[in-house]
């Protein structure tokens, strides 16, 4: 009887889960916007929790500071205000203690080293309801404040780097630089002098076909009209940065990833270097593939971790600083 019962109850409950996978779960996701969202930008992930972004010391971040920019949106129309973090090399680093009530931000306007403006790849704490247009003005602003505060006549080289969804992002934002000045009666702002794309992939909709969490329900008949599609119809985060990157063919472009990326599989980032290739043919720019082998763990999110990574910046950069002299002479 007992054995029964625990049969009956097992029963129960292998039915119910199928139920949800196969009924309830994919009409969540194909009509829920909400879910859809957080599915795209992991606004919900806050990990380690309670952590206090408004000092960076606190998240063991010891030559940083915060700051903020507010603005208006045109996409969401209501006052933004962005939390940054300012963080100086350790040869910069005269007075830690300055960094909390120094709000010139001399050391960045008197810099001669390269300037980097990192997006991360997950969330996006400014907005209920993010979209693609949404980060990609976030960015917008930033890079404009960030242009403001260096001395550009000295030219610094900056670079926009994009880690995981901060790729798609960042590669729209350079492509529709100058529609984004236009639209926001800005003046004309200059590409940055490279991007680099860290753990990037070619298409939104690929990459949901191929993420890992995609296996529990690839095998519905429905799956591509259900879970991809909402991603190839909607213009809140279709995030084609295969097709974003292919308007600016001679703005040099370095992508790196690990071949034991669970997140963004490696096939969508040599998917995404065959599409560049066809766009540059004819451009001289500085491309490179960085490619990390499995080993040591080095997957999504230690990238940084893996032997050759800073030599690897190092040589792109070489390229860079050498393209730009070239240029003045």
């Amino acid at each position: 009887m007992v054995f029964g019962l625990l049969l009956a109850t097992g029963a129960s409950l292998t039915a119910g889960v199928l139920v949800f996978q196969v009924a309830v779960l994919p009409l969540m996701f194909r009509y829920n916007k909400t879910v859809q969202r957080k599915v795209v930008f992991s606004n919900c992930i806050n990990f380690p929790r309670n952590l206090n972004y408004d000092s960076p010391s606190s998240c063991s971040v010891t030559c940083g500071r915060n700051l903020n920019i507010e603005f208006r949106s045109i996409v969401d129309n209501f006052l933004i205000r962005l939390g940054i973090w300012h963080i100086l090399p350790n040869s910069e680093i005269k007075d830690v203690a300055d960094l909390k009530t120094n709000n010139t931000f001399h050391e960045l306007k008197n810099s001669r080293n390269p300037v980097i403006l990192y997006c991360h790849g997950y969330g996006d704490s400014t907005k209920v309801k993010p979209t693609e247009r949404g980060v990609v003005e976030d960015l917008f602003h930033v890079y404009s404040w960030l242009l403001k505060t260096l001395d550009l006549e000295e030219e610094p080289t900056v670079f926009v780097w994009g880690h995981s969804l901060g790729t798609a992002v960042a590669a729209n934002f350079v492509s529709n630089l100058e529609e984004l000045c236009q639209e926001r009666g800005s003046e004309k702002l200059r590409l940055p002098d490279a991007l680099v794309l860290e753990a990037p992939f070619n298409n939104l909709k690929d990459e949901i076909a191929k993420h890992p969490l995609s296996k529990l329900v690839s095998w519905l008949p429905y799956f591509k009209n259900t879970f991809v599609k909402p991603f190839t119809d909607s213009p809140d985060y279709s995030f084609t940065t295969d097709e974003y990157l292919a308007v600016v063919p001679d703005l040099p472009i370095l992508m790196l990833h690990s071949k034991g990326d669970r997140v963004v599989p490696y096939e969508l980032a040599v998917k995404l270097q065959n599409k560049l290739v066809q766009s540059r043919k004819s451009s001289s720019a500085p491309f490179t593939f960085q490619t990390f082998e499995r080993e040591h763990s080095i997957g999504h999110n230690n990238l940084c971790e893996a032997k050759h990574f800073k030599s690897a910046i190092t040589d792109f950069l070489r390229l860079i600083e050498e393209r730009k002299k070239t240029k003045q002479d």
